[in-house]
This record gives structure tokens, sequence and C-alpha cells, in this order.
């Protein structure tokens, strides 16, 4: 799957001369076939988009040179998802699966396109699951398009795995003082050394669950996540109240997952992730249409405003019309637009991503009447 941190790594190459292609693959069968003969096509575009640039023959064949080698790698087509993506420039080549299809596409020219990504970016950030019982604890990385397992070094395997045995010794039996009895019928129970079982058994939990939530909490303290708990009432009360978790958790899902495949499992993070995001995107919507409507100068909707803004880094979240096409030149020097080959869209997506601003792909229906793109601006 591809992350953030891929799609960042594009935008900030910005390299000189780049290529990027992007096609729906194949996963299964004869219709693999189809995979090299889409790239074959697309390889053509590009080069007919660099001859159109100027560039020189030999440069064009030196930075298309990787394809060739791909393109008759049998085993790689066989294994794909249902998207890809090759970006390549004077270092190489890049390649991403990506989890859903993407349109035939190939761009040429500075810098990497990104605009097919954005779909699948859009709140796609991943969560964590936690999957949790007393006899075993996982933890997967969930997106919208599907789930992995992460491995958490140093998490405890199991309540059983924790160090120590039990300080608990049964109850003992003993005369009364004063009382001599041969016999242990009646004699009364007069002492307990430890807790007792359920004592001892509720501790014993309290540990493995602190132990796996500050591992975990240890393994994601450089890139924080949202975390999603599936575990019974209580071992997920447990993990709600643990400390080192208390930044992170978006939800529980009461269960026992034990019983849950792969795809329960994210099926679960999703009934607790989509209704967050689909509410962040009408907020930053309705934050939109409130700038727009005082007039405060917030928001925009004009392209050279905005695109002049991206460029300033002055975009808080830019919001892309799905499917519209905006084309033309910009002159950061001027600031002026004119018509031109140029798209804007991935100008001004990049541009807001690199200065760590957020992008939405909306249905035209969002924004307001022949706009294509809008933003929130940070001042």
């Amino acid at each position: 799957m591809i992350s953030n941190d891929d799609l960042l790594d594009l935008v900030n190459a910005s390299p000189d001369l780049a290529v990027s292609l992007y096609l729906p693959t194949q996963r299964l069968g004869r219709e693999t076939r189809q995979n090299p003969i889409m790239l074959k096509n697309l390889r053509t575009q590009a080069r007919e988009q660099l001859d159109a640039l100027d560039r020189p023959a030999a440069e064009t064949e030196a930075l298309l040179a990787p394809l060739e080698v791909l393109i008759e790698d049998h085993d790689f087509w066989q294994n794909q998802e249902d998207g890809l993506a090759i970006f390549l420039d004077g270092d190489g080549m890049r390649i991403h699966k990506l989890p859903a299809p993407v349109a035939e596409t190939a761009v040429a020219g500075a810098g990497f396109h990104i605009t097919p990504l954005l779909p699948l970016m859009d709140r796609n950030a991943p969560c964590l699951v936690m999957a949790m019982t007393a006899d075993t604890v996982q933890v997967w990385r969930a997106t919208r398009f599907g789930i992995e397992p992460l491995e958490v070094p140093d998490l405890p395997a199991s309540v059983e795995d924790l160090d120590g045995e039990a300080d608990y010794e049964a109850p003992v039996n003993s005369h009364g003082a004063g009382r001599p009895r041969t016999g242990g019928h009646g004699m009364p129970k007069t002492q307990v050394f430890g807790d007792s079982p359920e004592e001892w058994r509720k501790g014993r939990l309290v540990e493995y669950v602190r132990r796996s939530a500050s591992g975990l909490a240890a393994h994601v303290a450089g890139e924080p996540a949202d975390l999603v708990i599936v575990a019974d009432a209580e071992i997920g009360g447990q993990l709600r109240n643990a400390e080192a978790l208390a930044d992170l958790i978006a939800g529980h899902v009461e269960t026992n997952p034990a019983a849950l495949s792969e795809a329960d499992l994210h099926a679960a993070a999703r009934s607790v992730m989509e209704p967050i995001e689909l509410r962040a995107r009408e907020d930053s919507l309705e934050r939109l249409q409130a700038h727009l409507g005082r007039g405060d100068g917030l928001a925009c909707t004009d392209p050279a405003e905005l695109v002049a803004a991206a460029h300033a880094g002055r975009i808080d979240q830019l919001f892309l019309a799905d499917g519209a096409s905006l084309h033309g030149t910009f002159d950061a020097e001027t600031g002026l637009l004119s018509e031109g080959p140029q798209d804007l869209a991935d100008q001004a997506a990049q541009m807001t991503l690199r200065t760590g601003g957020g992008t939405w792909i909306v249905e035209p229906d969002h924004l307001p009447e022949g706009v294509g793109m809008a933003a929130i601006l940070r001042y």
C-alpha cells in the first residue's frame, strides 16, 4: 500500500524532468497479459511528450530505459494489485502498487504527476488495529482499502508469557486456640498467603495489558496514528484506561477478535474510522463555505490567486473537484496565470502538501458552481 510518506517523497523529489505513468492492472488469469501491453502504450505516449519538449533523443531513451526490463518481467505482472504507478527520473524508477484502479495516464515534464494518487490518499492515513485476548495480542495497519499485520517487538505473547509465578497459596485448616481436635472436619480457615485466585488473575491481566499498551506506544512514538481496539469488554476497558495509549485511541469494537478474519478486522476498523473521516471532511467543507460566505479573505476559488497562495505556503486545506481539468501556466515571479499546458491542480496539490497543508477530492457539487478548486488559507 502506498503511504502518505511515499506521496511526500514524490512531492519533495521535484526532478527537473520526470515521467509519471499510471495504469489499471489485471490480477488474475490470462487478463494479466494486458498489463505489459498497457505499459508499452504509455511508454509511447511518454516518448511523444518528451519529443514535444525538445528533449535530446539520447536523454529520452535513457529516461525510459528501465521500462524495458519491467515490460518483459513476467513474474512481476502476475503479482499486482488493482493499479500501478511508475515514476522515472534521472535517478531511476520508482514503482508503487495501488489498492484501486486508476486511469491510464502518461505525463512527462518537470516534477512527478501526483493527482491520480490523491483520491487514494484522501483521508487514507493508516490507523492501527489492536486485536487482543488473554491468549494473544496482534497489531495491524489498516487503510480504507485493506489491512496488513504490523510487527511490534517486545509485546507479550499472552498472559502466560509474563514473568513470575502465582503467589497464591490455598487456605490451610488449623485447630482453634484451646480446642484440640484430631480431625480436619470443621476446622476454621485461618490463613491465606497472597491474592485470591480471581485477584491474581485480574492482576496478571492488568500487567499484560499495561505491557502491551506501553510496547505499542513506544513502537509508534515517532509516527502516531489513530488506534482501534478490538477486544472484549474487560480487556478493551483496560486498554482504554491505559495512559500510554490515551492520545491514540479512536474507538473500541467490543467483540472477541479470535473469531474474526482479516476481512472482519478491517470492517471493524472501518466502522470506527469512516464516521470520523466523514465528519472531518464535512467540517472542512463547512469551514470553507463559512469563509466564502463571510468574504473574510481566508478562502479563495480564483485559480490564479489559489496557485499563488499554494506557492507562498498559505493553503491550509485544498479542495479539488473530482474530474476537474485545470491547465495553464503560472509565473511565480509576477503571480500571473496564462494559458498553458501545466496541470494547475497537480501543482497546487504538490505545493500544499510540501508546506504541510491537506488535500481533499470532493464531488463537484460540494464546491460553488463552476469552481474546480478552492482553498482555506492560513492567512
